[in-house]
């Protein structure tokens, strides 16, 4: 194989790395993106509800969507959250703002 012919096959190569390198970047562009994405918002936006739970919970996490559990199992996770407000060091919710709360959760929580 001469000189010309090696430098072209190489330059080929090149090329062909190079599209291929381009290809992937392309196609998974919106796989790096998708976690930027914002979330949907909270159901009941502005209510007195909604926005208790955002104060309270979200001190410590993001508000999930109460879609995200259903209600019995809001009932449990609200429940598990008094011991860790405790742990915190934050003041306990009162018996309304617990109630006001786990329904808010429960009118918007998820089917099985």
């Amino acid at each position: 194989m001469s000189k010309a012919t090696t430098a072209e096959s190489r330059m080929v190569h090149e090329h062909v790395l190079l599209a291929i390198s381009f290809l992937i970047s392309f196609l998974s562009a919106p796989l790096l993106f998708a976690g930027c994405q914002k979330s949907n918002p909270l159901p009941e936006r502005g209510s007195y509800a909604q926005q208790l739970y955002v104060d309270r919970c979200g001190v410590c996490h993001r508000p999930y969507s109460p879609a995200s559990m259903t209600a019995a199992m809001w009932e449990a996770q609200i429940e598990a959250m008094r011991a860790k407000i405790e742990q915190a060091g934050l003041p306990p919710l009162s018996p309304e703002q617990h109630l006001t709360i786990l329904d808010y959760l429960k009118r918007n929580a998820g089917r099985q």
